[in-house]
């Protein structure tokens, strides 16, 4: 192929021609395509700078997220007023803090129960599951707990009857077993907890369970701080405030969960907040400053930089506490950093006046955290409709330019016809002059004896 077009670049023709001519007809080939290139390199310009701003964007949406997340994390964690829950136990008890902990500690006494789910079987085994019946014909009673479901199953065989119980709603699900010798029902609550199951058949008449009754499930039994506790489940989250327990075993010796205010854990989540500021910050500066200044002006930009300006300005004191308190400090130019040192000198009250502020679901942290997470979302955020645009731009720019290099194409290709044409006709101009020249010097021969030229 003498050419190649693509959406960045054209690719020129080489003239080749008989004439002496041929040189100056490719230049003037070349300089052309180069003239009809113009509007093709300034359309490339452009699409190289919507693809620079794609790429800046990316970086600005990385760091916004960043920050996004850093703060969402230290509003969590003063929510919960940066208390964490430990057990002197984990094997038998795991503690987690939650939002109203407070620092104290708490005795699990003893755990005499585990909470367990009522497992049933079906007394007898059937010698096939879609063919050997079951019950009497008619219907059966479903009883789990103090409920009772009347069941009609399309037959009375195993798979029936399963079908029948796993669409009651009545939170069982059924299963058939098949062992070596016989096949079994088996119904198992979906939650744990002491629960009566049965499967009545001729609920009208002799009412036979059909359910062995040997596994009803248990309840959680244990003493918390000498009271004792039953409950069907082995979550507790409502007994202790600012903490959920998870029961995992028995224990005759007590466990000790523990609620303490972890002010390293918290100075960790301050620093990466800070940390994420710092990349906000830099990647605003490096794109609105003078050397690429891509982004200048475009009104996301100005309101990450309000946002970072009211994040660590003095009036985001809040309740009685500041940043500054926790050991973020500023400097003249706008940097900040945190120091561990000021966060752990800070006086225990203090530090809950700064959790009020800190761990607001409605202010402080929690709406900055909200504002920039809305701008950086990677679905339905203002950076990703920046992108999105600028992924349509780049469309339009290269349709563009492959619709003027498909042109320019067509153009070399006409003139390089023409010019090959205008290059025969000069190659046999030159041998006509050339055959007239030699004629001329035959004739000088004849009359004179010599050239022309001599």
């Amino acid at each position: 192929m003498l050419f190649r077009s693509s959406p960045m670049g054209l690719s020129p023709l080489t003239f080749t021609g008989a004439s002496k001519y041929s040189s100056d007809l490719q230049t003037i080939l070349n300089r052309a395509v180069q003239i009809a290139q113009i509007p093709v390199k300034s359309l490339q310009n452009q699409d190289s700078d919507a693809l620079q701003r794609k790429s800046l964007w990316a970086g600005v949406r990385t760091s916004v997220a960043g920050l996004a997340q850093g703060l969402s994390a230290l509003n969590s964690l003063a929510a919960r007023s940066a208390v964490t829950a430990t057990s002197s136990d984990a094997s038998v008890v795991t503690a987690v803090a939650v939002a109203g902990a407070t620092a104290t500690s708490y005795s699990i006494d003893s755990i005499t129960s585990i909470a367990s789910a009522a497992t049933e079987r079906s007394a007898v085994g059937y010698a096939n599951s879609a063919t050997t019946p079951v019950a009497t014909v008619g219907p059966l009673d479903l009883v789990v707990g103090s409920t009772h479901k009347r069941l009609t199953p399309t037959s009375n065989n195993l798979v029936a009857v399963r079908d029948a119980i796993n669409s009651s709603g009545l939170g069982v699900t059924a299963s058939i077993i098949t062992a070596p010798n016989a096949n079994y029902l088996s119904v198992a609550a979906n939650s744990p907890g002491a629960t009566t199951l049965q499967l009545i058949d001729d609920p009208e008449g002799a009412a036979t369970n059909l359910l062995t009754s040997s596994n009803q499930g248990t309840d959680a039994v244990f003493k918390l701080n000498g009271i004792e506790v039953r409950q069907k489940s082995n979550t507790v989250n409502s007994l202790i405030p600012g903490a959920v327990l998870t029961l995992h075993d028995k224990s005759a010796a007590p466990v000790t969960v523990t609620l303490a205010t972890d002010r390293q854990a918290l100075g960790n989540s301050i620093n990466a907040a800070v940390a994420g500021y710092s990349a906000v910050r830099n990647q605003l500066l490096a794109q609105v400053g003078g050397n690429a200044g891509l982004l200048t002006g475009n009104p996301i930009i100005g309101q990450l930089q309000d946002v970072l300006r009211r994040l660590v300005s003095p009036q985001q004191s809040g309740l009685g506490g500041s940043l500054s308190d926790l050991g973020v400090e500023f400097s003249s130019a706008g940097e900040i950093s945190f120091k561990q040192d000021t966060l752990n000198s800070l006086p225990e009250d203090a530090l809950r006046q700064s959790f009020q502020w800190l761990g607001s679901k409605t202010s402080g942290l929690s709406s900055f955290a909200s504002t920039l997470s809305r701008i950086s979302d990677p679905v339905a955020g203002s950076i990703k409709a920046e992108q999105d645009g600028l992924d349509r731009s780049d469309k339009n720019f290269r349709n563009q330019i492959q619709t003027l290099n498909d042109r320019i194409s067509v153009m070399q290709t006409n003139l390089m016809s023409r010019l090959q044409k205008a290059d025969s006709l000069l190659a046999a101009l030159e041998q006509q002059q050339t055959q007239l020249g030699a004629s001329v010097q035959g004739l000088n021969l004849v009359l004179y004896g010599k050239n022309q030229s001599q």
